[in-house]
C-alpha cells in the first residue's frame, strides 16, 4: 500500500508544530512526520496515555525535555517515549518521523 504525501492529513498542532499523518488500515501502529520550530507544546507537557512513540530525526536539531532528563537530538538520532512519559520539545527546524504503537488517537493524548 502506498500513501503519497498529498494524501496525508495536515494538522497544525500549534504555531510551532505542523504534523502530516499518513493513514493506513492498521490499529497496531501509525506514522506521521512533524516539523517543530520552537517549543511544543507551547505550554505544559505532552503525554500519550496509551501509545509508545518513536521520534526519528530526519533533519534539524532540538532538545527533548522529558521527566527522564534533557536529550539533545540531531539528524539520524532516535528517541523512544514510553507510555505516559511527560515531555516537551524545543526544535530548531526539527523534522521528525513519528511511529506510534498502537495507532495514535487524540483521545489518549493530554497536555498537562
Amino acid at each position: 500500500m502506498l500513501v503519497k504525501k498529498e494524501e496525508t492529513f495536515k494538522k497544525q498542532n500549534s504555531s510551532k508544530c505542523t504534523v502530516f499523518e499518513y493513514e493506513y488500515p492498521k490499529q497496531s501502529s501509525s506514522f506521521a512526520t512533524a516539523l517543530i520550530n520552537g517549543r511544543y507544546p507551547e505550554e505544559g507537557k505532552s503525554v500519550n496515555l496509551d501509545c509508545e512513540q518513536i521520534y526519528f530525526v530526519i533533519s534539524g536539531s532540538g532538545v527533548i525535555h522529558s521527566e527522564k532528563g534533557d536529550f539533545y537530538i540531531n539528524e539520524g538520532d532516535l528517541y523512544y517515549f514510553e507510555k505516559k512519559e511527560a515531555y516537551f520539545v524545543n526544535g530548531n527546524n526539527l523534522l521528525v518521523a513519528i511511529m506510534n504503537f498502537p495507532k495514535w488517537d487524540f483521545n489518549q493524548y493530554k497536555i498537562i
